[in-house]
Parts: C-alpha cells; structure tokens; sequence
C-alpha cells in the first residue's frame, strides 16, 4: 500500500511487512474478514431491493405474496440464474483466493 493512501492518523503498526493493513495474528484472518464484508454488503442490497419489489407489486395488484414464492420456487432449476449464483459465489471469496501480499 502506497504511503499516500494511508489515513493520517494511522497508527504504523496497523500495516504489515506488505505495507497491507493488517489486523491478525494470522494474515489467512485479514483476507477473510472481506469475504464477509462483501457477504454482509451483498446480502442487505438483494434484501432492501427484493422487499421494495415485493412491495411495489402487492400494492399495484400485480402479483400477491404467494404467486411471487411460487415463481421463485419454479425458477430455481434456471440455468441463467445458476450462471448467475457462480459469479455471486466468485465476487464474495475472491478476498480468499489472492495469493497472500497481492493487493487488490
């Protein structure tokens, strides 16, 4: 990491021989911790948009509650939707699968 990215106030011994933050005794810790960023962050988007989808359908009478569960139900052999679930799986463990002191 570049000098002139660190924040000012940022003590030196948060950063390790890479020049990386590191917070861990175990530099394996320090990559998964994004992995579960980027789960959490991933997770709360596709909630926030499916309930406002949800939502907006029930209130303008074009689909109830259960049609929608069922369409979600029959749609899960989908292979553009398993396409899609193998780019999902890839973005939320790439943080695991950089090689150790390789930035991102």
């Amino acid at each position: 990491m570049s000098d002139a990215l660190r924040p000012e106030d940022a003590p030196p011994s948060i950063y390790g021989p890479d020049g990386r933050p590191q917070f861990f005794a175990d530099p394996a810790m320090d990559r998964f911790v994004p992995v579960v960023l980027n789960l959490a962050s991933e997770l709360w988007v596709q909630a926030e948009t499916i309930a406002n989808l949800r939502a907006l359908l029930e209130e303008k009478g074009i689909a109830s509650a259960e049609r929608l569960d069922a369409i979600a139900e029959a749609s899960a052999s989908d292979p553009d939707r398993e396409a899609a679930l193998r780019a999902f799986i890839d973005r939320i463990f790439t943080p695991l699968r950089e090689a150790p002191g390789v930035a991102a």
